[in-house]
């Protein structure tokens, strides 16, 4: 059986990070030829439902754009805004979609949770999630212990769950660490990173350092929760 189409929705003003994000994408997924990129920032061809023919589901990546903090980012929320109808059907007919760090925020904030900054919450370096009965049930964390490392680097986080979505795995620090409404998961943490991806990118964002000596642990278990969001795909 062939292989399908997936489409990597970016949300990257830096392209350096983009093709780095990309490229950690396709070594994690090996989907490459079977990987559609789309950066919402920096594209000039509109995003249309259009892009969604022949792609069997959706990745949305990472951003330094923060929903919590709108005010001189107005022309970037407006591109975030206008494809919201787009994704918002693509979740009606069960299209599987997998939001990543700032994917995880805007598929929350697509379906009416808030997003907000709260310091307590932020998390930068590796932390260890727990999956919940629901999580160890669900066939996304397939194979996984109850409890594991991942790689994190976010300032925001989800005040509370959507509506009817469904809490798969927690924290100490951040409580929402992934969720499920329907076919469209959201993972706060970065699945598709290893330690020596993160200390790359963490020279890239010096805000969220801000000085401390963060040592990055080996996590093992990113590529397997790609693996069974792939199974999904039809």
């Amino acid at each position: 059986m062939s292989k399908k189409a997936i489409l990597l929705l970016q949300f990257r003003e830096n392209n350096l990070i983009a093709r780095h994000e990309k490229n950690c994408i396709l070594r994690s997924t090996g989907r490459e030829n079977h990987l559609v990129v789309k950066n919402i920032f920096s594209d000039n061809s509109k995003f249309s439902k259009g892009n969604l023919l022949g792609i069997s589901g959706i990745i949305i990546g990472g951003s330094s754009f923060n929903l919590s903090e709108k005010e001189g980012q107005l022309s970037l929320l407006v591109k975030i805004k206008k494809i919201i109808p787009i994704l918002k059907k693509a979740i009606h007919f069960n299209v599987p979609i997998l939001g990543i760090c700032f994917g995880h925020q805007y598929l929350a904030y697509i379906l009416g949770a808030k997003v907000v900054r709260n310091n307590s919450r932020k998390e930068v370096g590796t932390y260890e999630v727990s999956l919940t009965k629901a999580g160890k049930r669900d066939f996304l964390f397939d194979g996984l212990p109850k409890n594991f490392l991942v790689q994190e680097a976010h300032k925001d986080s989800i005040k509370k769950l959507p509506s009817k979505a469904i809490l798969l795995a927690t924290s100490k620090t951040c409580k929402i660490q992934a969720f499920k409404f329907k076919n469209a998961y959201g993972v706060q943490f970065h699945p598709e990173l290893n330690t020596e991806d993160m200390e790359f990118r963490a020279k890239f964002s010096p805000s969220y350092i801000q000085g401390r000596k963060i040592k990055f642990k080996s996590t093992i278990f990113g590529k397997q929760i790609l693996k069974n969001f792939l199974s999904l795909l039809q």
